[in-house]
């Protein structure tokens, strides 16, 4: 499977001619730096950022499956939780940050973006009342 994994990542990364593709402002319909640019856009343009985030996280949510599968007893039902927890923070607020951002670039005013964000907290709301009825 693994090997499977890697000839399709290598047959897509040779498949298109992404290395030779630039953006840029216009061809993307939206400038930075006006007054209106904010600090976290401008942190979530940069690759370097979003790569540490990404490594960070990748790092802590292993230290915590390292610690449910071989920690003592004890401490495998509190990692266990504390990684569902985290997991479930960290999905719901990539989908809301990521709507809120995405809002933006579009063009959209803040309160806008804030309005799409809080109906996709509604709707994974609903989700979730929805999975624990069916559940329970």
């Amino acid at each position: 499977m693994g090997l499977f994994v890697v000839a399709v990542l290598g047959w897509v990364a040779r498949s298109r001619g992404w290395y030779h593709y630039s953006p840029s402002a216009e061809s993307i319909g939206w400038a930075h730096g006006g007054e209106g640019e904010t600090q976290l856009g401008t942190l979530s343009d940069d690759p370097r950022v979003l790569a540490v985030a990404f490594t960070l996280l990748v790092v802590g949510f292993v230290g915590g499956v390292v610690l449910v599968v071989s920690g003592p007893v004890e401490m495998q039902a509190a990692a266990g939780l504390a990684v569902a927890v985290a997991g479930g923070l960290v999905l719901v607020g990539y989908l809301l940050l990521g709507v809120y951002l995405s809002a933006t670039r579009r063009g959209h005013p803040r309160s806008l973006a804030v309005a799409e964000s809080a109906t996709v907290a509604g709707v994974l709301f609903l989700v979730a009342v929805t999975a624990q009825l069916l559940m329970g």
